[in-house]
């Protein structure tokens, strides 16, 4: 087999875990995208926190509780993927 060649076998994407693991890694996927793409409900100018409007600090919240959510969920693939060996 050549470099370029790629068997089946190597790009698999199967993660072993329980149902209830990799629902869990899911909605910590899809939570922040569905936030961010809920837009129109939290695009307000009140309340204030710091000088900014409430639409500016949700978002940066949101950047802090995303980056925690999608390091839980690489955390947890790796402990299922260490499971797997």
């Amino acid at each position: 087999m050549t470099t370029s060649e790629v068997s089946v076998d190597e790009l698999s994407l199967e993660v072993k875990g329980t149902t209830a693991q990799k629902t869990v890694v899911a909605l910590l996927l899809l939570i922040p995208i569905v936030v961010f793409a809920l837009t129109p409900l939290y695009n307000q100018a009140g309340p204030r926190l710091f000088g900014l409007t409430f639409f500016y600090w949700f978002e940066v919240l949101w950047l802090f509780v995303t980056a925690a959510f999608y390091t839980c969920a690489a955390f947890m693939l790796n402990k299922m993927e260490a499971g797997k060996k």
